[in-house]
């Protein structure tokens, strides 16, 4: 006879024949023997009260007795379930988050093919399509069974009741326990069809291996899908209901071949499978580790799968987001986020010589702010790679800050991409100490147009720059741009709040703190043309096949157009860079237009790159998680930073498509190819 497994093949019942068989186990013989001399009594009992159940349904005592019983609408309730986490695409499995112990997903009988229902019933209910709950048959038997024993020897739980006992009343040995499990099965029965109760079976029942239900057990046992097993493997899951620990193939080999093959039999039995179909799925090797597995709860990027973990608990709590079944679509590119790590990860694999332990990255789509790549650390499992550096903590910025620096300068029309700065030495004083700024190569190169400081990142106009427009219109720009400065106190604790004042000319040259998050975010809003779209992960949440979550994007014009577009100009002019980096360096990206600033501490500690398309915003950091640890003298971010940044976008780029760039917005000003605002270019 030809069988098959598949989704939605068969009608049940497929077939409903002879009396009712069960099996036991023999650790529950000896546990239930605890209450045994009484087992026999209880089921004579059930036999007088379920032959005429009609007569107790609609007795006043039963009326009276049944109000005290559980609410039967709790048996259509699911079990706890995983949480699952996708990527983008909303297939590609991210994490499967649950408790210690315990992995449970629903799935329909529809989609759990044939083998393992029907395996299931033979064993341990053959007459479940023909019985009204409980089968006063199979009771009186066991009970003379067990009064000839002196023992509860053998069970007599249809598989209604045992839905009953998993989800309604428990297994409490008491008489009151069974009355309560027989009536409350012949309920269910009034109210639910037979496939709806096997359906409501199947998912609750526990395989051991961590595995409630037909799906996990699957998963975790054979690396499939219910409807995907083979008799064999179905038999063998069939055979753990009565006893997951006992009959377990992964602590007893020998005992769980011969349940497995008495589960066999009772299909053959029933003829629901050949002799021959038996014997060869008998034959099939399922030995572990090769065939049969343990749990294994594999990550993919660890860090963004923890960040999105935390904003789940922090909204739903922490019960939900680990037992409530939920399915969460992220923003994560899984391409991007391979590029990322192989980018942070290869980088300081080759530069570990500069005593350089960790990196992070993080890539924003900027028309809708959602995080497509989040690379957390370089090496995982040391050196603080536990830790998603990318979100926290914050650390210097370097040179990076002077985005916010320059733009606040366009945008307050004093300055333009060409005003000229003295680079020339200065000093202040900065509370009651005397500071004086230099530049990263020691030297002064006369008076350079406003482009040219920011390109080759110079230091001392920088702070000009600053102190023109002032500190605090800086810490409003960055904090307008999603990424506001992080103080860090003497007891080590950090504030992005503190009053405007506070602040001092040290920041444009990184004196305060930033992540490679907010850096990205405040990137965005120039890739975005001065919008600013808050970074979000989770594109939306479902549960037991309902939406329950939508991101809804909060964008927000905090910048002018037109200033966005003239700081695009100036990151991407190549020119700009020559007096310090030179041209043609790998601040470019062949192919492509690329916006990009670089940021280097000035004691080593920490080297940031930052860029930008009109497709992606992205923000490298590389260092160490102690700050006190130092990279090489001279590491600065073109040798530490840059090739990391660069080795990720030109492997990112091509797969987002075509190179594009920005058209000039209506009103700005081209003056032999500079562009300025209405009323501040150059006049002739």
């Amino acid at each position: 006879m030809k069988h098959k497994s598949g989704i939605g093949e068969t009608d049940w019942p497929r077939r409903a024949r002879g009396g009712r068989r069960r099996a036991t186990a023999e650790h529950a013989i000896r546990r239930q023997r605890l209450w045994g001399p009484l087992g026999w009594l209880i089921r004579i009992f059930l036999l007088i009260a379920i032959s005429v159940p009609s007569l107790i349904v609609t007795s006043p005592t039963y009326a009276s007795y049944a109000s005290k019983m559980p609410n039967i609408d709790a048996v259509a309730t699911d079990v706890p379930g995983d949480t699952l986490i996708y990527a983008a695409d909303g297939t590609t499995l991210l994490a499967d988050l649950h408790p210690p112990g315990y992995q449970h997903y629903y799935e329909p009988l529809s989609a759990m093919g044939t083998y393992l229902p029907e395996a299931t019933i033979a064993i341990e209910d053959r007459n479940f399509f023909s019985e009204p709950g409980v089968d006063p048959a199979g009771i009186a038997r066991a009970a003379l069974v067990d009064w000839k024993s002196h023992g509860t020897v053998q069970g007599a739980s249809t598989i209604t009741q045992q839905l009953v006992k998993i989800r309604l009343v428990g297994d409490e040995h008491t008489i009151d326990r069974k009355l309560r499990e027989a009536l409350l099965s012949f309920e269910i029965e009034q109210r639910y069809s037979k496939e709806q109760i096997l359906d409501m079976y199947l998912n609750a029942v526990f395989y051991g291996n961590s595995a409630a239900g037909s799906a996990a057990a699957s998963q975790i046992f054979f690396h499939k899908k219910t409807a995907d097993l083979t008799l064999g493997e179905a038999a063998m899951l069939a055979g753990l209901v009565r006893g997951p620990t006992y009959y377990s193939p992964l602590h007893d080999w020998n005992r769980a071949k011969a349940r497995q093959k008495e589960v066999l039999s009772a299909m053959v039995r029933d003829d629901k499978i050949t002799q021959v179909e038996a014997d060869k799925a008998y034959a099939e090797d399922l030995r572990p580790p090769v065939h049969m597995f343990l749990p294994v709860n594999q990550v993919v990027a660890p860090g963004f799968v923890s960040y999105v973990t935390g904003q789940l608990i922090q909204k739903y709590g922490k019960d939900m987001t680990y037992s409530g079944s939920l399915t969460v679509v992220t923003t994560l590119n899984l391409k991007l986020q391979q590029i990322g790590q192989s980018a942070i990860s290869g980088t300081q694999h080759s530069i570990a010589w500069r005593r350089v332990q960790q990196g992070a990255l993080v890539a924003i789509d900027p028309t809708s702010g959602a995080i497509i790549a989040m690379v957390s650390s370089a090496v995982q499992n040391a050196n603080g790679g536990q830790y998603n550096l990318a979100v926290w903590p914050p650390r210097n910025p370097g040179s990076s800050m002077k985005i916010y620096t320059y733009t606040t300068a366009i945008a307050s029309g004093r300055y333009t991409m060409t005003t000229p700065i003295a680079d020339t030495p200065i000093a202040y004083l900065d509370g009651s100490t005397w500071w004086k700024p230099r530049n990263y190569d020691g030297r002064w190169h006369g008076t350079l147009q406003l482009q040219q400081c920011m390109g080759n990142s110079l230091n001392i106009p920088a702070v000009k720059v600053e102190l023109g427009v002032g500190t605090q219109n800086v810490v409003n720009m960055a904090r307008n741009m999603g990424a506001p400065p992080w103080t860090q106190h003497a007891n080590g604790s950090y504030t992005n709040d503190d009053p405007l004042n506070t602040y001092g000319p040290s920041l444009t040259l990184g004196g305060y703190g930033e992540t490679p998050l907010q850096m990205a975010t405040g990137a965005s809003v120039l890739a975005a043309q001065g919008v600013l779209h808050q970074p979000f992960a989770i594109q939306s949440i479902g549960q037991d096949g309902k939406n329950i979550y939508t991101h809804e994007d909060s964008s927000k014009q905090v910048l002018d157009p037109k200033v966005a577009f003239i700081m695009g100009q100036i990151m991407s002019n190549d020119r700009n860079h020559a007096l310090i980096f030179g041209m043609g360096t790998i601040l470019n990206v062949r192919g492509f237009h690329v916006a990009v600033k670089t940021g280097t501490s000035d004691s080593f500690a920490d080297a940031w790159t930052v860029g930008y398309t009109p497709r992606i915003a992205v923000a490298v950091w590389m260092g160490n998680p102690d700050w006190r640890i130092k990279m090489t003298q001279g590491s600065d971010s073109f040798y530490v930073a840059v090739p990391a940044w660069h080795s990720f976008l030109a492997s990112a780029l091509p797969t987002l498509g075509a190179d594009v760039w920005y058209q000039p917005p209506a009103g700005l000003v081209n003056v032999r190819g500079n562009w300025y605002l209405p009323g501040t270019q150059p006049k002739r």
